[in-house]
């Protein structure tokens, strides 16, 4: 449950806060998409398979997808300052430590332990958000801090992937580590102290999982993530195989998906308004859905790659954040829970996309990749419609 807080302090104030949010969304999405985008490093340099570096997606997913629930409960007594200040600075440890690891089952392990920060960052501080912002108000400044996201995609990941090609994927490591300590640093200064959300309970839970509304939304989110990264977690090798880009076409390609991302989530935030959030949810969902089919049907084509990955992009992230605010808006009181499940469940997408993705890799059946996505973003489209029409009815 969560309760407004007199602490939130001038206009001023909150809106460097949102910013602070903001970046520290952009070091944890930079940090969970660096595999992907130095899939091919990390394969040279680790002396493993392509498919083999898709289990840290898929690592980091199910500790994530499993754990974001458990992280949400034991943290919901802490204060929101220390709660997301700590859990950068142990996002700064874990890839500090990455930057040594001897071997790839080392850093596969040093993997599940960093991105439980990603498991407690990313729902509290759309929680936090909703502590500070006004009721008519939360769904956008939400979505604003979830654009941090998508310039992860655009400048994070594709410089990741370019520093780790020219300068090994060890010296992306440590400059990770470094942004994170910034980041901690901006949260700490400019978040105010006493920002507290009620201790969620096994009622909490019991409310979340008896409301069907919000067990469509939640597998909404599942679907849409499992398709996503059943192709976004080999990417790269997609770029490198089917179109023979070099490492700086490979990282262009990635801003330019991130780009679209990017240009995705400010849309949604300026519309949501406007339109509604389940109505953008939908839009978002075909977007993801055209995208893929036109990525699939112009294969080893670079125009046909760069339109198919505008669309899907417009829908990437967008979706993701307009999912948070979709349920914090049907159930306030429950948000706290239903946001960190909603996390969960957006891992649980990556762990099996990673998953399924992996299997095709490992056949050398590149091309099924974007089919088989789309089939999941069908599913997603279906499961949205059915939880608004669920939602319609209690009214």
């Amino acid at each position: 449950m969560t309760q407004e807080n007199p602490n939130v302090g001038t206009s001023a104030a909150l809106q460097l806060a949102l910013w602070t949010l903001f970046a520290g969304n952009f070091i944890i999405g930079t940090g969970i998409l660096l595999p992907a985008g130095m899939l091919n490093d990390l394969s040279q340099g680790l002396g493993v398979s392509p498919a083999a570096i898709g289990l840290l997606m898929l690592a980091g997913g199910i500790v994530i997808g499993l754990g974001a629930p458990v992280f949400a409960t034991l943290t919901s007594g802490f204060d929101r300052r220390l709660l997301l200040t700590g859990s950068l600075v142990f996002y700064a440890a874990g890839h500090a430590l990455s930057a040594l690891a001897p071997d790839f089952w080392t850093l596969l392990v040093l993997r599940a332990l960093t991105v439980i920060s990603a498991g407690i960052f990313t729902p509290q501080a759309a929680a936090t958000v909703g502590l500070m912002m006004p009721a008519e108000k939360r769904a956008g400044a939400v979505a604003f801090i979830f654009i941090g996201w998508s310039i992860a995609s655009v400048a994070g990941m594709p410089s990741g992937s370019l520093i780790a090609a020219f300068v090994g994927w060890r010296v992306a490591y440590a400059i990770m580590t470094v942004l994170a300590l910034v980041s901690a640093i901006m949260v700490w200064r400019s978040l105010p102290g006493g920002l507290h959300v009620g201790k969620l309970s096994l009622n909490a839970w019991r409310d979340v999982f008896a409301d069907p509304v919000l067990i469509m939304i939640l597998l909404v989110t599942l679907a849409s993530a499992s398709g996503q990264f059943a192709v976004f977690s080999y990417l790269a090798l997609l770029f490198k195989e089917l179109l023979g880009a070099s490492p700086a076409l490979i990282a262009g390609l990635l801003a330019g998906f991130g780009a679209a991302g990017v240009a995705g989530n400010f849309l949604a935030a300026r519309f949501v308004g406007r339109m509604g959030v389940e109505h953008m949810i939908l839009l978002a969902l075909v977007a993801l859905f055209l995208g893929m089919m036109i990525f699939s049907a112009t294969l080893g084509v670079l125009i046909g790659a760069l339109a198919g990955m505008a669309v899907w992009g417009l829908g990437t992230f967008s979706s993701n954040s307009l999912q948070q605010s979709r349920l914090i808006a049907h159930a306030p009181a429950l948000a706290s829970a239903s946001v960190a499940l909603n996390t969960s469940t957006i891992y649980l997408g990556q762990a099996i996309g990673a998953g399924v993705g992996g299997r095709f890799v490992a056949q050398h059946a590149l091309i099924w990749l974007t089919p088989v996505a789309s089939l999941f973003a069908v599913g997603a489209i279906g499961l949205t419609l059915i939880a608004s029409r669920l939602a319609r009815r209690r009214k």
